[in-house]
């Protein structure tokens, strides 16, 4: 009978096991409410244009905390003999970032992007021959958005290796407007004409960077010479308004090919 009352009434846990169990419900609120407050601090100082730079400090943030906490547990709780688990995980560590060299460039240089403020998401920058506009900037790569609106994706140490430039002022777009140009007429006074109209028009409207446009003749088809006007605009948003204040000013010009016969407006184009 004192067998089966002593299996059937569980063993109540004595002081130290209990103050271990409130010990380590302790360390884990302490742990998640400091971490929460680390976040809260790091994206407020970083602010709303650097996410990636906040989200990449919040992480190492965490990642020491998780590290800290488990140490103590391991060693105040279940005693474990945390040293030399230390030690094991620091050799394993090192055989591992041996095979991790570019990831640990990338990283280092991320971080040395993110401490002295090279720049920021929103800025305009150039390495080498790529030029373009932050869109955002991770713990391992940097993406930019060319002239022709393309991303692209650049490893941190590949933008450190080289001469970094930060530009001033917004990135201005790039676009190409194709139309055919009737034949045996005088290309560069059809290409200075186009130009001319093009700026005009641009500026008129407050849509133009303020780069000139470009005119280049392409080849030719069954309705004549292919000429491609490369236009500046301010932003993205202008694209359709940008096209269309172009060829609303040169529709009329005459030198446009068609599949009229030749008018008297584009006699005066000829040679």
């Amino acid at each position: 009978m004192a067998l089966y009352l002593a299996l059937a009434v569980p063993r109540l846990p004595t002081a130290e096991e209990a103050g271990d169990a409130l010990l380590l419900v302790v360390v884990i609120v302490m742990t998640i409410i400091v971490s929460n407050l680390a976040e809260r601090a790091i994206r407020a100082a970083f602010g709303n244009t650097a996410v990636g730079e906040a989200s990449l400090f919040v992480n190492m943030v965490r990642a020491a905390l998780i590290v800290f906490a488990t140490y103590f547990v391991g060693e105040n709780i279940f005693e474990f003999e945390m040293t030399g688990i230390a030690q094991a995980l620091g050799l394993t560590t090192l055989l591992v970032s041996l095979g991790l060299q570019d990831v640990i460039r990338n990283f280092v240089a991320g971080l040395q992007i993110v401490m002295e403020h090279l720049f920021v998401v929103g800025d305009q920058i150039e390495v080498g021959d790529m030029r373009g506009e932050v869109l955002d900037i991770s713990w391992r790569e940097t993406v930019l958005r060319d002239r022709d609106g393309d991303p692209h994706v650049i490893p941190n140490a590949t933008l450190m290796s080289g001469v970094l430039l930060r530009r001033d002022g917004k990135m201005s777009r790039r676009y190409d407007i194709t139309c055919d140009i009737k034949p045996g007429l005088d290309l560069d006074r059809v290409a200075e004409d186009i130009q001319r109209l093009a700026d005009d028009a641009l500026r008129k409207r407050a849509l133009g960077s303020g780069e000139p446009t470009e005119v280049r003749f392409m080849g030719s088809t069954a309705n004549g010479v292919i000429a491609s006007v490369r236009i500046y605009l301010k932003d993205i948003e202008y694209e359709t308004r940008g096209y269309d204040a172009v060829m609303r000013a040169i529709d009329d010009r005459g030198y446009l090919a068609d599949w009229t016969n030749e008018s008297p407006a584009q006699q005066q184009w000829r040679p």
